[in-house]
């Protein structure tokens, strides 16, 4: 905290020294008096609150009687003498010399002429742009400048006017589309109609429609194009090839597809997962791969146990009728009463398959 009580030290105050005097005579007294009872903590503190009262009263100066004086309303009081009359231009005369004795000084620190700004004034100049802030408080000889007033207008603001734009007429053309065909293995060249080629930064996209990669310039925009009938067909023929052939290779456990049932053209197998899927989960149940075991809920969601079953029916807990067929090794597959087991998509259903 900054020392204020040493003599003669910058910034040091007589009647603030007194005031921090004060208080802390009072906390002195606070400590002192703690534990006596009420009535001789009031006498022993009485004295200190009202020395303290006393001083911080001292430091409030007293507020001026006489509003001070404003150079800018004195200026302003110009424009209603008519210099045209003798008895105008007396008044003009007087109120310019009163000025000047008042504010003389400090305008002229300042690098302003009174003579000067009180006829630019007079004949309608703006006191707020032309003068300073400046006040002389009564019987000070010393003016002090306020930050300026604030202006307010005088006239109602412009209606800003909102620009529109109409949804029906607005339109966007694209600078570029290039197909691209040698940077994306398996895709197939589509014809389509382009307008205007241009080589500015262009960025790759993918058609959502054809699955192929065009390139767009950056200037975006509405393109049109047409995709070839039979360039579609070809890659609807060749995804379904693809899968038949995916399936035939990773589902002989339980070959086969539905009569009935179809996706994008190509029969579902009648086998749900993958041959690997199988072998995996099945090994999972039983612990045979690296100890790792499956979680409860698949378990019980994917398989079934003879000695699970028998503890549940025994009135065994849950967890331990689990554990116990996870330590006896016994899971197998669920089967429906017909015998098809859970990955097959006949499981608990009717379907008919070739």
């Amino acid at each position: 905290m900054a020392d204020f009580t040493t003599a003669d030290l910058e910034g040091a105050n007589e009647l603030l020294n007194q005031t921090l005097t004060d208080a802390l005579a009072l906390k002195d007294q606070l400590v002192a008096s703690h534990g006596d009872d009420a009535t001789a903590l009031l006498n022993s503190l009485q004295s200190k609150v009202a020395d303290l009262e006393s001083s911080l009263s001292n430091m409030i100066p007293e507020l001026p009687t006489v509003p001070n004086v404003n150079m800018q309303g004195e200026f302003a009081t110009l424009v209603n003498f008519d210099t045209s009359t003798p008895q105008g231009l007396e008044q003009y005369t007087t109120q310019v010399a009163n000025i000047t004795s008042q504010f003389g000084t400090a305008m002229a620190d300042k690098g302003l002429d009174i003579d000067s700004l009180a006829s630019q004034i007079q004949t309608g100049g703006d006191v707020g742009d032309l003068l300073p802030n400046l006040q002389l408080p009564d019987g000070e000889t010393l003016p002090i400048e306020l930050p300026s007033n604030i202006s307010l207008p005088s006239v109602e603001a412009v209606t800003e006017t909102i620009s529109k734009t109409s949804k029906d007429v607005t339109s966007l053309t694209t600078k570029e589309i290039e197909i691209i065909t040698e940077e994306s293995p398996g895709l197939t060249k589509v014809t389509k109609t382009v307008t205007e080629t241009t080589k500015v930064n262009p960025k790759t996209v993918t058609s959502t429609a054809t699955k192929e990669l065009i390139k767009v310039s950056d200037t975006g925009g509405t393109n049109e194009y047409i995709a070839s009938t039979t360039n579609q067909e070809e890659r609807d023929k060749k995804y379904r090839e693809d899968k038949l052939t995916e399936y035939k290779r990773n589902r002989t456990i339980i070959p086969g597809f539905y009569e009935d049932k179809t996706y994008r053209g190509v029969p579902l197998p009648i086998q749900v997962f993958d041959d690997d899927w199988v072998y995996e989960m099945e090994e999972k149940a039983n612990g045979d791969i690296n100890g790792k075991l499956l979680s409860k809920n698949k378990t019980l969601r994917y398989f079934q146990s003879d000695t699970y079953d028998e503890d549940i029916k025994n009135g065994i807990d849950e967890e331990v009728a689990f554990v116990n067929a996870q330590d006896m090794g016994d899971w197998n597959w669920k089967e429906d009463d017909k015998g098809y087991i859970k990955y097959d998509r006949r499981f608990k259903k009717k379907r008919l398959t070739w």
